[in-house]
């Protein structure tokens, strides 16, 4: 099922926020009216083990580390949830259209919507190259450990299969995901500038960094 995600990622490559960032953020998205509507609150730690899978596309078996989930009520007890971690995923998940929407599509009704914080303990590509797009140079796929010095994020436009870059968001340690149901994308153009403005200004002000906008999609 193709689905689509929207990511804010810090200009500085090795910023890491503090719990309590996190956590106003979150709020922030809710007073502006932002936020899922009839949230569910997880804070996902890793849990020591991982999994593996046959990547049909390479044969090869991979493996990734995987997560286990707490639920909370409210966002309140985040900031200790997160204290002393390295590798997080926090998420709300919920229903949109909201009051203000991150898009407006051409759709009618509600769909899933998802805002997710995450947090690794290296410098990880936030690049979404998909490999049947030939590129001049290797970049390391979406979440793959890459150098801090890959700094320009490759991008495929999911219509046209153009290459879109984006100046400073090839990698970072943290990062902020906007997911959509109901097969939902964007319109887009050349520019990956399009999420409500209201939201970036939250992100900026809740954790004190320039952001530049970036995405991910399957097929």
């Amino acid at each position: 099922m193709p689905e689509y995600t929207h990511t804010l990622i810090p200009e500085k490559v090795d910023f890491a926020p503090e719990p309590e960032q996190v956590r106003a953020f979150l709020d922030a998205l809710t007073k502006l009216g932002a936020a899922p509507s009839k949230p569910t609150i997880m804070v996902a730690k890793l849990s020591g083990e991982s999994r593996s899978f046959v990547n049909p596309f390479t044969g090869k078996t991979e493996s990734f580390a995987s997560r286990k989930g707490t639920k909370f009520k409210d966002t309140s007890g985040i900031p200790k949830e997160l204290n002393g971690l390295t590798d997080f995923e926090v998420s709300v998940t919920g229903k949109s259209p909201t009051k203000v929407a991150p898009f407006q599509f051409d759709f009618k009704g509600t769909y899933d919507y998802i805002v997710r914080c995450c947090l690794r303990p290296e410098v990880v590509s936030t690049s979404d190259w998909h490999d049947e797009v030939p590129i001049k140079h290797k970049v390391a796929f979406f979440g793959k450990p890459c150098s801090e010095k890959d700094r320009k994020g490759i991008f495929i436009h999911p219509d046209t299969l153009k290459i879109i870059e984006v100046p400073k968001a090839g990698c970072a340690r943290f990062w902020i995901e906007f997911e959509f149901g109901k097969m939902l994308f964007p319109k887009i153009n050349k520019s990956l500038d399009l999420i409500e403005p209201g939201i970036v200004d939250a992100a900026k002000e809740r954790f004190g960094v320039n952001f530049v906008q970036g995405c991910r999609w399957s097929a």
